[in-house]
């Protein structure tokens, strides 16, 4: 019985020890290329009347209390090179997913309404995810919103995606905005989340979140 114990705990062990480990440079930065999977856009938004910031104040507060605006339980940020806030393109940064699971990315875009972040290889997804606030039509009216194109690092993060990170990826991004939201001095009058699944193709399209397939 202890050997046969003993052999089934192997598999998980090395599991295990693979993600330590982590993949080979980690800090290189990855595309969907470098996933598996089906590629995969997602985008979480909440709708604001009323607000008394600017689309420009609100996207520059999220970039300087990105840290303080996610919840910790579920993604602690910091600054990978240099204490974080501020965050400006070229930093890279430093998260710790649902206390246990190690990423890094880089933000590699900048401007007056958002910033976009990179993964590195050191992460469980490979792509971009853009944050970034719309303005309305009208004063004091706006949608925020954070959209991802990606697809998962490996097959194993595949597998939890699909038994349960992605419930956990969807409260964390929707406790950002509900914060993000907060600081408008507006309140949500809608919101929503959307994921759309392309199938694996041999050549993965080189798309960017915020932009049109």
């Amino acid at each position: 019985m202890f050997r046969r114990t003993t052999l089934l705990a192997l598999p998980a062990l090395a599991l295990t020890a693979f993600i330590v480990r982590g993949p080979p440079d980690p800090l290189r930065p990855s595309t969907p290329a470098d996933g598996v999977g089906p590629l995969t856009r997602r985008r979480y938004w909440a709708e604001v009347e009323g607000a008394t910031r600017t689309p420009q104040d609100m996207a520059a507060d999220w970039r300087s209390r990105l840290p303080q605006h996610a919840p910790k339980a579920l993604a602690w940020f910091r600054g990978l090179d240099h204490a974080a806030p501020p965050i400006a393109q070229g930093d890279r940064l430093w998260i710790l997913l649902l206390g246990t699971r190690r990423a890094r990315v880089i933000i590699e875009h900048v401007d007056d309404l958002g910033f976009r972040a990179r993964t590195l290889r050191l992460h469980p997804d490979a792509g971009t995810s853009e944050f970034r606030v719309l303005p309305g039509s009208q004063a004091g009216r706006m949608v925020v919103q954070v959209e991802s194109v990606m697809r998962t690092h490996s097959r194993f993060d595949r597998v939890a995606y699909i038994l349960g990170v992605h419930a956990a990826q969807r409260i964390t991004w929707e406790r950002v905005l509900d914060s993000v939201v907060a600081y408008s001095g507006g309140r949500i009058v809608n919101r929503g989340h959307e994921s759309v699944e392309l199938p694996m193709l041999p050549h993965v399209p080189a798309l960017v979140a915020g932009q049109s397939a």
